[in-house]
């Protein structure tokens, strides 16, 4: 049961943090994003690294989400000459794009 209390205790401190979004110069913005990515953290770890607060130093996923329209699965489908409703081998066909584009 003290298990189950400390678990809510941190929600409740979770809930009471604010976002705090800072506006900064582009080459500043580039260089914690590089910085963060070269280091395996999110942005708004890194960024509490350097600041000297705790962070997760869980590593970062690496995985890259993209936001993609029916008229964008269309535009993809017809590229990769498959089925538009063939989310699957787009993906399959957009991820070797990619992986084909790192490797260059």
């Amino acid at each position: 049961m003290a298990k189950s209390n400390q678990k809510w205790e941190k929600q409740a401190q979770a809930a009471k943090a604010t976002q705090v979004a800072f506006d900064v110069s582009e080459s500043v913005h580039n260089h914690i994003q590089v910085q963060s990515v070269e280091n395996q953290l999110k942005p708004s770890d890194y960024i509490r690294k350097i600041l000297g607060l705790s962070f997760k130093t869980k590593k970062v996923r690496p995985r890259l989400t993209v936001t993609l329209s029916d008229e964008d699965y269309q535009e993809l489908g017809q590229m990769f000459s498959i089925d538009a409703d063939d989310r699957i081998a787009i993906k399959h066909a957009v991820t070797k794009k990619l992986i084909d584009i790192a490797e260059k």
